[in-house]
């Protein structure tokens, strides 16, 4: 009987054994079949990478005068004046290079809205004109540009800063003028790196700060053409230097101030609704 019960017992559990194998074998081979699929999967390089909108409507204004209003509206206008030789010449610079900055406004405004993808120009120019083209703007912007402007602006920013604890004739003004300005480029490059968000407040505090000496520079000026002090003005475009030359200068210095414009359409997929 002993002989006969061990084999009936096999005979009656094998079949639930394999019944049991069934579902998990064919998971197994479901998940070796996705996994496959993924290797062979082609990657589209071109697909933009979806960035956490964080932008606000007032953050994004904020942002975008922020960086309009740099260090450039507090250096170019003596800058714009002695290449003209004019107040009223250099008004019309300054009109001219607003209306021409308004236009490029414009149209990366409508830009923005059709290709809502970070980035900027490299979004547009990509379809337009291929990957090399755009690869040599951005590598021209990210070298030689942008590098130049934030450098600038960390001197100008370093050299106000400074000059209230020291004067331009200190033997160490120009070494504690550029140690500044590294340090400014550090600290903002670290806390945008640790955290957009606290880049954002940090941008927009300079933003209000900016506006806020501007005002102050306005007022000043108001209550100086109040007292009757005309007398820099008033030549009107008397003395205006007609060199092509001197006018492009003027013009470069103008734009630069101008220039920010396009900060927006970087940030395109940042910005909530």
């Amino acid at each position: 009987m002993g002989k006969q019960i061990f084999p009936r017992e096999m005979e009656e559990t094998e079949p639930t054994e394999r019944t049991e194998l069934i579902p998990i074998l064919d998971r197994d081979a479901e998940i070796c079949e996705r996994r496959e699929s993924c290797i062979e999967m082609e990657v589209d390089k071109d697909a933009p990478t979806e960035l956490e909108p964080h932008f606000t409507l007032l953050s994004t204004v904020l942002f975008a005068v922020g960086q309009i209003i740099g260090s450039g509206i507090f250096v170019s206008p003596n800058e714009v004046v002695k290449q003209v030789g004019s107040p009223g010449m250099a008004l019309v610079i300054w009109v001219l290079s607003g209306f021409i900055s308004l236009t490029g406004a414009l149209s990366f405004a409508e830009l923005g809205t059709m290709i809502k993808r970070s980035g900027g120009e490299i979004q547009y120019l990509r379809p337009a004109y291929g990957r090399l083209t755009s690869f040599v703007y951005v590598w021209m912007c990210g070298v030689i540009r942008n590098s130049m402007g934030c450098a600038v602006i960390a001197l100008t920013f370093s050299s106000y800063l400074i000059s209230i604890f020291l004067s331009h004739e200190h033997p160490y003004f120009l070494l504690a003028k550029k140690s500044g300005a590294a340090a400014a480029i550090l600290i903002i490059t670290a806390v945008n790196s640790y955290s957009t968000k606290c880049g954002v407040r940090m941008t927009n505090i300079f933003c209000v700060l900016k506006l806020l000496a501007l005002f102050v520079l306005v007022a000043l000026g108001a209550w100086k053409l109040g007292e009757g002090g005309n007398e820099n003005i008033s030549v009107g475009f008397k003395g205006t230097d007609m060199n092509p030359g001197t006018w492009t200068t003027a013009f470069f210095a103008a734009l630069w101030s101008y220039s920010g414009w396009n900060c927006v359409n970087m940030m395109a997929s940042e910005i909530k609704n």
